[in-house]
């Protein structure tokens, strides 16, 4: 069912654009064509205006679902016909930035390249990187608890946050917009908005730690003969350069000859042989022949069986083009299963080589091509084939996750639950967190209002299931 007539009536009367099916049609829904399925969204500019919209919301039992930049791969701002979408994308005030206590204050709609470009003008970086940071907004990154290339260092979002600003499914505000990082005041309630994906409130300002911006970056691609090599690599690269070593990432053979091939890079790069291959960049080396030693040490040692060192700025380009054009697999083979799973670095190599075994055993032809955040264990699978395999979603992620819980990973790295991983929550989640997670819900959106069918679906006044 659509908004009624009245419902729209009294939406219209709080002054705000208002966009119907029509007015959506011109727009990019984002990664998930379903965004824009509810045919009517609302685009405050400040923080009164959501309010206004959450409390003429709350009033009439319409439901929400506030939308960021759209990048969102798991279904998290999904919308259906009688809800309503808060575009949050005009609400794009960078607040203050202050130099001297290395913070930002910002609304929501910010986008991260927005607020990047700002800070660097003070010698400051945000201190996290999404390969969707042209769009990807920081309520939104708040909203999944966004992780990224820098996670290994700077920590996810929810370590980047001092303090949030968030409009309640009753249209009050929750103003916790603290700047300082010792604050013992009770219960740290900003972090259940941290990856709530707005299912308990819409946040409309957010307060990041900033740390100093880098300076002239050194990359490394380099061939590993297995995930353990690489990992023994980063580990002499990590102990030799500490923070200077800005990233570690990794991209198994067949992902990575694939993406060669959809780029026309075959022949970029020379013939790096290896299992594996990973990209390391360094902020502001000055000794290159110090670097070169540690390589030379690598080699010896069989941690790795070559190395490139970017000669200029648009060979760096090249080479992170190989690892964050991640959907070129998806453009070769439609209809594949996508994932993002967390595994500790101590069972990364056993992990992916059982893993591959069970998906091969499932089906011979599959093909399962992996990369990620070398750093912190954070993999991305991509599986398909010549022939569309999405409707054997659930056989070919129980194949993955097995043993993933009892080795303490993640079925859910850094992209949130949404509606896509419902079922594994459920599944995989631990059964006294599930309970309180439905307590939490019903005693701050009784109503479910906000983002419903998200995370968990309502069952009951009583209890929520996953």
């Amino acid at each position: 069912m659509t908004l009624s007539a009245s419902d729209v009536a009294d939406l219209a009367k709080l002054d705000l654009r208002l966009m119907r099916a029509e007015d959506l049609k011109g727009r990019d829904p984002g990664f998930d064509p379903g965004n824009f399925d509810a045919g009517i969204a609302v685009c405050p500019k400040s923080t009164a205006d959501v309010v206004a919209i959450v409390a003429c919301c709350a009033a009439k039992g319409i439901s929400i679902v506030p939308h960021g930049g759209r990048t969102g791969l798991a279904g998290g701002a999904e919308s259906s016909p009688g809800q309503l979408v808060v575009m949050m994308d005009k609400m794009n005030v960078i607040r203050e930035i202050d130099a001297a206590s290395c913070l930002a204050v910002v609304d929501a709609g910010v986008t991260l390249s927005q607020l990047e470009e700002e800070v660097g003008k003070h010698g400051l970086t945000v201190g996290i990187d999404l390969a969707a940071r042209g769009s990807c907004t920081i309520g939104g990154m708040v909203a999944t608890n966004a992780g990224g290339s820098e996670a290994f260092r700077n920590g996810v979002m929810r370590q980047r946050i001092l303090g949030l600003e968030v409009v309640m499914p009753d249209g009050s505000v929750m103003s916790d917009l603290k700047r300082v990082i010792k604050a013992n005041e009770g219960y740290d309630i900003k972090h259940l908005f941290i990856g709530s994906e707005g299912t308990l409130g819409i946040v409309t300002g957010v307060v990041l730690k900033l740390e100093a911006a880098t300076g002239a970056r050194k990359t490394i691609l380099a061939a590993a003969p297995d995930a353990s090599s690489a990992l023994s690599f980063f580990q002499r690269l990590h102990h030799a350069y500490g923070t200077k070593l800005l990233t570690a990432e990794i991209m198994w053979r067949d992902y990575f000859q694939n993406t060669l091939k959809a780029l026309n890079f075959e022949r970029r790069f020379g013939n790096l042989v290896g299992e594996v291959l990973v990209i390391f960049e360094f902020d502001n080396i000055e000794d290159e022949d110090a670097l070169l030693e540690i390589l030379s040490q690598s080699l010896e040692a069989e941690e790795i069986s070559d190395a490139l060192l970017a000669k200029n700025e648009q060979e760096r380009i090249d080479i992170w083009a190989v690892r964050e054009e991640t959907f070129l697999i998806d453009k070769m083979f439609p209809g594949g299963c996508w994932f993002d799973i967390s595994i500790p670095l101590n069972k990364l190599d056993a992990f992916v080589r059982e893993s591959s075994a069970r998906l091969h055993a499932l089906d011979p032809k599959l093909g399962i091509y992996v990369m990620g955040h070398l750093g912190d264990g954070n993999l991305h699978y991509s599986i398909a084939k010549d022939t569309p395999v999405n409707h054997r979603y659930t056989e070919i992620s129980a194949a993955l996750y097995q043993g993933l819980s009892e080795i303490g990973g993640s079925f859910s790295a850094e992209h949130g639950i949404g509606v896509e991983k419902r079922e594994a929550l459920a599944k995989f989640g631990d059964p006294a967190k599930l309970a309180l997670m439905g307590a939490i819900k019903n005693a701050i959106d009784p109503q479910n209002i906000m983002n419903p069918g998200k995370l968990m679906c309502r069952q009951s006044a009583e209890r929520d299931l996953v």
